[in-house]
């Protein structure tokens, strides 16, 4: 798998079409971090970075409960500890710039885990 980080990545489009990519029985694309400047993109960001980590057949029935709105989202991630923390690691709340880069550069740096071949990908920021 490729991984994939994704800037100004807004509630996620463009990762999950790589994220859909298969190459054969597998995902072709990880996504390693999404960051996003505003909370409720994010808050999406980080529900399918979730959701993701489950396959199809084994996708909690707490997570359909939270998109039918029977229970909150915060109780799904306490069902579910290891895959909340995996996802809040991914999904970032972040604004870019300049002064920022540094720390930009390090979440990306830790994402990557050594990956020395890997896809940045993003939207350009957009206005309503």
């Amino acid at each position: 798998m490729i991984p994939v980080i994704d800037i100004f990545a807004g509630p996620g489009g463009l990762g999950e079409g790589f994220s859909a990519f298969m190459n054969g029985e597998t995902s072709a694309f990880k996504i390693r971090l999404s960051l996003e400047k505003e909370v409720n993109a994010q808050r999406t960001l980080q529900l399918r970075a979730f959701f993701r980590q489950f396959l199809k057949a084994d996708l909690p029935e707490a997570y359909y409960q939270v998109l039918r709105g029977k229970i909150e989202v915060a109780e799904l991630y306490k069902l579910y500890p290891t895959q909340a923390n995996s996802a809040a690691r991914e999904a970032v709340q972040f604004t870019l710039s300049e002064a920022s880069w540094v720390e930009a550069e390090a979440l990306i740096k830790n994402a990557l885990n050594g990956a020395r071949e890997w896809l940045l990908i993003g939207g350009p920021p957009c206005q309503a």
